[in-house]
């Protein structure tokens, strides 16, 4: 049992599992009406994985205990596009899920950061819309089929790397951990896709908006803690552009099989130099208001 509550098995094995199962379960359920929700495996992943570790406390005693409920709303906030019927027909419109996402994740920045507003904190919440809006409208980039959707899964995937390295270097095993299990879940469905192209499927802009507004909001976690400053995270911000970086190029369209990875590799450059950033500048203090309280897992070493 005791390695049921082993860090690898919470932040790896198990939403790796989960992710695997709800993919499965919905692409091969009998009832029609499921299957237009198989893109959506990854996000009921990652709320289910969230509420097992680190649980669905209410109310939330640390802002770590918040992330479940984002994710959850997250999730829940994608019903009305869902609902749809051009989403039953995999042709949903990016701007409605991109809508809805960007009201979850105004919701989840106020009570992260606080209902008061600041310059600092208006401009990270209006960002956080743009890049909601680039991670929705990225599996259209030009060139971007058959694979869009995995290309744009890549890049997310990446910069949740990118989130999971720069709370670990700054000292928090649980960041680190909750960065892991938002990546993992990113990860797997674009791999599904990845992997088979002649399935004809592909992850809508409602199944990406749960994980990015998760990941919003892991990031908001990783500044007030003081793990990153905000150059790091706003260089992870610039590798969700990596899907459209090939937009030009007549290679992209001839050799689709290979564009996933090839986002994958130009995504991590933007999050290695992040990471090299935090090493030599270090991060500031936690933003006052914004502080996580005190936990076992956070210890962060920048002082």
């Amino acid at each position: 049992m005791d390695a049921l509550h082993h860090p690898a098995f919470q932040s790896l094995v198990q939403p790796a599992l989960l992710c695997l199962a709800c993919l499965g379960l919905l692409r091969t359920a009998r009832a029609p009406g499921l299957r237009p929700w198989w893109p959506m495996g990854g996000a009921i992943a990652l709320a289910l994985s969230l509420a097992v570790w680190p649980g669905l406390v209410w109310p939330a005693t640390a802002q770590a205990h918040k992330l479940p409920w984002i994710a959850l709303l997250g999730l829940l906030a994608m019903l009305p596009a869902l609902l749809d019927s051009r989403a039953a027909r995999n042709t949903d419109v990016p701007a409605r899920p991109w809508g809805l996402g960007a009201l979850a994740w105004l919701g989840a920045a106020a009570w992260l950061l606080g209902p008061m507003p600041t310059p600092g904190r208006l401009l990270a919440v209006a960002a956080g819309v743009l890049l909601l809006a680039l991670l929705a409208w990225s599996p259209r980039a030009p060139q971007a089929e058959p694979t869009g959707a995995a290309g744009s899964a890549a890049a997310l995937a990446v910069a949740l790397l990118g989130l999971t390295a720069l709370g670990g270097l700054g000292g928090s095993l649980l960041l680190a951990q909750l960065g892991l299990v938002l990546a993992v879940c990113a990860a797997l469905p674009g791999l599904w896709v990845w992997g088979l192209p002649r399935a004809g499927l592909r992850l809508s802009a409602a199944a990406l908006m749960p994980l990015g507004v998760a990941g919003l909001a892991l990031a908001c976690l990783v500044h007030a803690g003081g793990q990153a400053p905000l150059a790091s995270l706003g260089l992870l911000g610039v590798s969700l552009t990596a899907p459209w970086w090939l937009a030009g190029f007549a290679w992209s369209a001839r050799h689709w099989r290979w564009r996933p990875l090839v986002v994958a590799l130009l995504a991590a450059l933007p999050v290695a130099l992040a990471v090299l950033w935090q090493a030599s500048a270090g991060a500031p203090p936690a933003d006052a208001g914004t502080t996580v309280p005190d936990d076992p897992y956070y210890t962060p070493r920048w002082q």
